[in-house]
Parts: structure tokens; C-alpha cells; sequence
């Protein structure tokens, strides 16, 4: 019984790790459509990048517009924003 318990448990465990790891992933990607989405629906002439005015659709992208905007051409594109949320996390 003790023996066949000590093999059950890392399987549990590997089961609950790859439910865990799903799950997770799952999450982001839901959260990268919704991202891509509100970025489409704030990028109104179209072009792959939010001017400053297109970016107050996007609150918390406007009130770090130049944090995020690294190259400084006076637009955001969606890889920056990646990029800037992806460092925020790292804090």
C-alpha cells in the first residue's frame, strides 16, 4: 500500500502541475487577445501605432505613453507596450 502510494503521488502531482501550467496559460493568452483588442479598437487611422491622442483609449497605456513609447517616434505599437508590461511584471 505504502509502496504503490510513494508511485501515485508524483503523478498527482505532474497532473496538477500540467492542469496548473494550462491554466495559466490559458489565462495570458486570453489576456494578450483582450490587449490586442482594445489596441485595435484604440489605433483608429489604422496604421500599427497609437498617437498620443489614439492611446487615451487606453488609460494606463496614456498615463505611461513615454515610458512605453522607447523609440520615441511619437507612437506606441503593440510590441512596445509587450515590452513595457512584460518589465512591470519584473519589478
Amino acid at each position: 500500500m505504502r509502496k504503490s502510494l510513494l508511485l501515485i503521488l508524483p503523478l498527482f502531482g505532474m497532473t496538477f502541475f500540467a492542469a496548473y501550467a494550462q491554466s495559466t496559460s490559458d489565462q495570458r493568452n486570453r489576456v494578450v487577445q483582450e490587449l490586442r483588442s482594445r489596441f485595435a479598437k484604440a489605433d483608429t487611422d489604422g496604421d500599427g501605432g497609437l498617437t498620443r491622442e489614439e492611446a487615451k483609449a487606453m488609460p494606463r497605456v496614456a498615463s505611461h505613453f513615454d515610458d512605453i513609447d522607447t523609440d520615441r517616434d511619437g507612437k506606441v505599437s503593440l510590441e512596445e507596450i509587450g515590452r513595457y508590461l512584460a518589465a512591470q511584471r519584473g519589478k
